[in-house]
């Protein structure tokens, strides 16, 4: 199924998300055109460091409890294994990083780490792009198309992005988005800078300047279009931090912004639920009066503390989820021990992802096949 945006709604083959049509019969009708979302940005995780004991204890940092040992494939394998789990539960959307997410135990990393330190991204020093890593990353894609899943794939990380030359940012978007549409990809989501108001990045990639590369990305998918005779869509924004997902910030955003996304990617960390009601109004208001077109909200990522379970996972309050349905709003929970790396069980690993995955399957009801299994069976 392709994904398509419809004013604020979510469409896949022409119809709302979270209905009969795209695999939820017995869905709760606020759904209907969301999407239930989770931040897993590690699936094609790697670092090239040759050394990964950072806290200098003997042992290899990003090493499976079963294997003993660190293996990239592995992480993506086991991820694709939890991806059809996750849409028996209702959470049909993920976003995956193509330079990642803070791979370490905690948020913020220990004292004297830094995920500047790791190096994890799909991206050289030059812009051009690591064949294993996006080796992976088709893996991931592919098995999506065959679920009706919805990735949102977020091309830059605060932590990794000045790994990359400044000059070759333009290249690496260049890069990037031409390898999605010569293999096929079509009405992905684009989270093009993950929290774009943080100063960590290069000047161009952040919210005074990032409309530029946004406009940049889009004219890349244009010109594949012209050269093929296609006719692709991507869907582009760039996300925002919880510290400034707040009502006076969003208020505020760049008109230029505005008029080059077609999606906001709030984040909801550490705000309170009465925040994120008023955001959701100051962020929808702001839009209407600069945008031509209504733009869906996604709540990409949200951790909800001080909720924390025996095994140290954040992200069990779902009450940021209840405002984001009342007000018809999509909304991804960040829990930690789907960022960390390894992840150890992508489903079932602690009362904190349980908790999470048993509301989202209470929302969503029991789904039927995806699509592509229904057209082989008739075909049959």
């Amino acid at each position: 199924m392709k994904l398509a945006i419809y004013d604020d709604l979510f469409l896949l083959d022409g119809y709302r998300t979270y209905t009969a049509r795209t695999g939820f019969p017995n869905a709760d009708p606020r759904l209907a055109g969301l999407l239930l979302n989770h931040r897993t940005v590690n699936g094609i995780f790697d670092d090239l460091n040759p050394n990964h004991d950072y806290d200098h204890d003997g042992r290899d940092d990003w090493a499976f409890a079963d294997l003993g040992r660190w293996d990239p494939e592995v992480n993506t394998t086991r991820f694709i294994e939890a991806m059809p789990r996750w849409r028996e539960k209702g959470v049909i959307a993920f976003t995956i990083g193509l330079q990642g997410g803070n791979p370490f135990r905690s948020s913020p990393p220990p004292a004297g780490l830094s995920t500047r330190d790791v190096d994890c991204g799909a991206f050289e020093p030059d812009g051009s792009l690591r064949p294993a890593f996006m080796a992976r990353l088709r893996r991931i894609l592919d098995k999506a198309k065959d679920l009706d899943m919805v990735p949102i794939v977020n091309y830059f990380y605060q932590g990794g992005n000045r790994r990359i030359a400044e000059d070759a940012i333009g290249t690496a978007i260049d890069n990037a988005t031409n390898w999605l549409l010569e293999n096929g990809y079509d009405g992905l989501l684009i989270d093009l800078v993950n929290e774009c108001d943080s100063e960590a990045y290069w000047p161009a990639l952040q919210l005074p300047r990032v409309h530029e590369m946004i406009y940049r990305l889009k004219d890349d998918v244009l010109l594949f279009n012209d050269r093929t005779g296609n006719a692709r869509v991507f869907y582009v924004g760039a996300s925002f931090t919880g510290s400034f997902s707040v009502a006076e910030k969003l208020s505020q955003l760049p008109e230029a912004f505005l008029r080059a996304v077609d999606v906001l990617f709030p984040h909801g960390n550490h705000r309170t639920t009465s925040e994120i009601k008023q955001a959701i109004a100051a962020l929808r208001q702001r839009a209407q009066i600069v945008s031509p077109k209504p733009l869906p909200i996604v709540y990409n990522e949200d951790i909800e503390q001080p909720a924390t379970d025996q095994a140290g996972d954040w992200g069990g309050n779902l009450e940021h989820l209840e405002a984001c349905l009342e007000a018809h709003v999509s909304w991804g929970n960040l829990i930690r021990s789907h960022q960390r790396v390894p992840c150890e069980d992508w489903v079932a690993g602690s009362e904190v992802q349980r908790s999470w995955f048993d509301r989202t399957s209470k929302l969503a009801g029991e789904p039927t096949a995806p699509s592509g299994v229904l057209k082989f069976k008739h075909r049959i």
